[in-house]
């Protein structure tokens, strides 16, 4: 189903409903699902990486393989205090009804936006740094930097590839999120109104119920 027919579908839904839509529902599970693997991936890396790089700097205790191991744990954290301070709060709706499901939803779209700006920052500056090592360490040194950085060898067109996959799947990433997002407000625009105007019938009722 595609984003655009999913959406309207929930407008249709809590249009003649209270409770929260099923597709609403599942897609919010589907999301917490994705943020606990995210999570569970990024202990991997920490693991694996970061225990990599400080297995490495004690085998050869030179201080290129020590400058190595720091930043690659200062990447490894900063990525970690992002990662915890952009899912704050993100991983169960307020209440069990469509405004708050959608409103989670609305956090979860902002935070995916803003972590595509965070992911190409640390993306940047990582590759940089990378980069920087391996010439200082490779027979590439020999050469002008900029002769060694265009293509100079099969790991340096991996390399550009990967950035640029990697660059392009941010942008097509931002591009479909900033659609989504506006959608949600839209459609949160919708269920607020609705909520007032239930609570709003609810209030004259009790009026009515009292004065009988």
């Amino acid at each position: 189903m595609s984003l655009d027919t999913e959406l309207e579908v929930w407008r249709r839904e809590w249009q003649s409903e209270t409770t929260v839509p099923p597709d609403l529902r599942r897609r919010v599970e589907r999301q917490s699902r994705w943020l606990k693997i995210g999570i569970a991936a990024d202990i991997l890396v920490t693991v694996v990486i970061g225990g990599g790089v400080i297995a490495l700097a004690a085998h050869w205790p030179q201080p290129d393989f020590v400058v190595l191991a720091v930043a690659t744990w200062i990447f490894i954290a900063v990525a970690w205090a992002f990662g915890l301070a952009v899912n704050h709060g993100n991983w169960s709706p307020a209440a069990v009804d469509a405004a708050a499901f959608v409103d989670l939803s609305v956090r979860r779209c902002r935070a995916r936006l803003a972590s595509t700006w965070f992911g190409a920052c640390l993306g940047a500056c990582e590759i940089a740094f990378n980069l920087a090592w391996v010439y200082r360490h490779s027979a590439g040194h020999r050469q002008p930097l900029l002769a060694w950085l265009l293509f100079s060898s099969l790991p340096m067109d991996f390399v550009w590839l990967f950035t640029l996959v990697f660059f392009g799947f941010l942008f097509w990433y931002r591009w479909k999120k900033r659609a989504e997002l506006a959608w949600l407000l839209d459609l949160s625009g919708e269920a607020a109104g609705q909520s007032r105007v239930r609570h709003g019938w609810k209030l004259r009722r009790a009026k009515r119920m009292r004065k009988a």
